[in-house]
C-alpha cells in the first residue's frame, strides 16, 4: 500500500509538473528573442554522447493516456530506454543501434524496426519522436533542420519548434556545471508529452 501510495503521489506531482527532482535547478528567465545557441553551449552539449538518465514521462493522445518511469542509457553506437508502469506493470524495454530497433515488452514478446518512430506506433499505437529526442533531451535542435527557437537570458532554450513538435523546456538543472533539460513538454497535433528527469549522470 506504501508502494502504491507513494507512485499516486509521484504521478500527481509529474502531471501538475511541480518541482520534484533532486538534482539542484535553475528556473528559466523570461524568454528572449535569438536565432541561434552560443557556439560555446553548443559544443559543450555536443560533445555530450553517453548517459545515463532517470525519471519519469507521461505520454496523451486524444483516446489514452500512459505514464511510466523510466530510464535512458545512452552510448556513442547504441542506446536502452526502460519503460516501467506503475507497480512494474506494462514495462517496454526499447534497444537500438544504428541499423536496428528492438522492442520488448513485459511478457517477452520481441518485435524489430530500423526505425524507433515506427516501431513504437505500430505495438504501442503513439509515435514518439525518439530520434530527435537524442538531440532535445540535451537543449540541442536537430542539427540542418529548420527550426524556431526561443532562449532564456542564460542562453538556453526555452521554446524549440522543429519537425512538427513545439518543445517547452520548463527547468534546467545542473550537472558537472553544465545545464541540462530537468523538465519537457512536448506537443504536435496527436501527442502530449511530458518529461522529468529527476537524475542525469553523464558518462565520459
Amino acid at each position: 500500500m506504501r508502494t502504491y501510495l507513494k507512485w499516486i503521489l509521484l504521478l500527481a506531482c509529474f502531471f501538475e509538473l511541480t518541482s520534484c527532482t533532486s538534482l539542484s535547478h535553475q528556473q528559466s528567465a523570461p524568454t528572449q528573442n535569438q536565432t541561434a545557441i552560443p557556439e560555446n553551449r553548443v559544443t559543450v552539449l555536443s560533445n555530450i554522447k553517453s548517459w545515463d538518465l532517470k525519471g519519469l514521462i507521461a505520454i496523451r493522445n486524444a483516446k489514452d493516456a500512459w505514464s511510466a518511469n523510466w530510464q535512458w542509457t545512452q552510448n556513442p553506437k547504441d542506446y536502452t530506454i526502460n519503460l516501467v508502469g506503475p507497480l512494474g506493470s506494462q514495462s517496454i524495454q526499447l534497444t537500438g543501434s544504428p541499423h536496428s530497433v528492438q522492442l520488448e515488452t513485459s511478457d517477452g514478446k520481441k518485435f524489430q524496426s530500423d526505425s524507433p518512430e515506427s516501431l513504437l506506433e505500430k505495438q504501442l499505437g503513439w509515435r514518439l519522436p525518439v530520434s530527435s529526442l537524442y538531440y532535445w533531451i540535451r537543449g540541442l535542435p536537430v542539427p540542418s533542420l529548420p527550426a524556431e527557437k526561443q532562449f532564456d537570458s542564460a542562453n538556453r532554450l526555452t521554446v524549440l519548434v522543429q519537425q512538427g513538435w513545439r518543445i517547452e523546456y520548463l527547468r534546467y538543472s545542473t550537472v558537472n556545471q553544465i545545464d541540462l533539460p530537468g523538465k519537457m513538454v512536448l506537443n504536435n497535433a496527436l501527442l502530449n508529452v511530458k518529461i522529468i528527469v529527476n537524475e542525469w549522470k553523464i558518462k565520459r
